[in-house]
């Protein structure tokens, strides 16, 4: 089984490759990253793939799984460019390039228990921004409370998720087998993916937190709020609570999947799907760490309780992902022990682009590079922690 994290600027786009029946190549895509993701990063290794399993025009490179782990732009961006180049294909009359056989998405109107589509044609993005004070306003009060998401960003990724079931449909790929139900974990009932050889078993969002956003969604419809409100808590709890988290289990070895969720959600959905005893530790081959590495979704125990020989941040420096802190943390959680560190840029260049959005006047904090600076912290490691390898640029991981 080999796991790839291809550049993906501040967001993830992972490859899984791996055995199924008779020794036929299954592939699973995990997210495509932001815009220009697909055309740099996505789309080049999809060429590659082909030429190495020498493909002729007529034969589509298949993904036998698409997921998107959750709705926000920096995840669903280049998925929705795979499977636009396929819809384009279809209506040019030309043989598709790639194809994909299901697709593993919840929407926020599977979420909410909307019909889909119908919440991105009421909460429009300018009904939206009027409610909030405007575009200005709004990444004003982000920078402000140096929030990692704008509300603006994840309201536009609602109409994004819409656009993709849409493709999905019209491309006759199937979403959420068997039924389309949303994908979620609940209590003692993981759900169950066959993947070649390979198990994906659902961790997250657990079943019970969708409840309770179906029920501040219907609250908030039936009271017509001001938008300012019910965006602020969608803002700060939906791509916590959409993450599909997932345990890929194989015979060559284990992959946690993570998004962008909570580490308290992860361990809770963990304990609740079995893998995971209240109070215990559990080890899997590599763990993504969540929402790129930042330290606002981790803490001490966190990685104390879930071990890996292989961990994975994606990010460029934006928004401060990969997180420093979170570095540390990891490196205290494991003090003395052996494991492999890797992300997808260049330390250089995560620093660079840190300084620069840091700069920029996006975070209220300045850049400091006692503070904030991996190559600071990785040339510490060298003496402090010698048994930590750090490896750095597209992430190649054979099991």
């Amino acid at each position: 089984m080999i796991f790839e994290a291809l550049q993906a600027r501040y967001g993830d786009c992972l490859l899984l490759t791996m055995n199924g029946p008779h020794n036929r190549v299954v592939r699973m895509l995990v997210d495509g990253g932001p815009r220009t993701v697909f055309k740099n990063s996505l789309k080049p290794r999809i060429e590659d793939e082909r030429e190495a399993m020498e493909l002729d025009q007529l034969d589509p490179l298949v993904f036998d799984v698409v997921m998107v782990s959750h709705i926000d732009e920096d995840h669903i961006a280049g998925i929705l460019d795979l499977f636009s180049e396929m819809r384009e294909a279809d209506e040019n009359r030309r043989p598709r390039g790639h194809d994909v056989t299901w697709l593993l998405h919840n929407s926020f109107d599977g979420l909410v228990g909307e019909g889909e589509g119908s919440v991105a044609r009421s909460f429009r993005k300018e009904t939206v921004l009027a409610g909030l004070g405007g575009e200005d306003a709004l990444l004003k009060a982000a920078a402000a409370s140096n929030s990692d998401h704008t509300a603006l960003l994840v309201l536009q990724s609602y109409s994004q998720g819409s656009r993709l079931a849409s493709l999905a449909g019209a491309l006759q790929i199937a979403r959420n087998p068997p039924d389309q139900t949303v994908v979620s974990n609940e209590h003692r009932k993981p759900r169950i993916f066959r993947v070649g050889n390979a198990t994906l078993r659902i961790v997250g969002p657990l079943h019970d937190e969708i409840v309770k956003l179906r029920d501040k969604w219907s609250d908030w419809r039936g009271k017509n709020q001001a938008p300012a409100s019910l965006a602020a808590y969608l803002d700060k709890s939906v791509p916590n609570l959409s993450s599909i988290v997932a345990v890929l289990e194989a015979p060559e070895g284990s992959i946690l999947l993570t998004g962008d969720a909570r580490g308290d959600t992860i361990l809770a959905g963990l304990e609740q799907s079995g893998d995971l005893r209240p109070g215990g530790k559990v080890h899997v081959n590599i763990l993504k760490l969540p929402h790129h590495g930042s330290i606002n979704n981790v803490d001490l125990a966190f990685f104390q309780r879930i071990h890996a020989d292989h961990y994975v941040a994606s990010g460029d420096g934006t928004y401060g992902n990969p997180d420093r802190e979170t570095l540390e943390l990891l490196a205290r959680a494991r003090p003395g022990e052996r494991f492999t560190l890797h992300i997808t840029y260049s330390a250089e260049e995560c620093d660079d682009t840190h300084r620069a959005w840091s700069a920029s006047g996006k975070n209220r904090e300045p850049y400091k590079p006692s503070k904030h600076s991996l190559v600071g912290l990785f040339k510490t490691w060298k003496t402090s922690h010698p048994l930590i390898s750090v490896e750095q640029g597209p992430v190649h991981i054979r099991l």
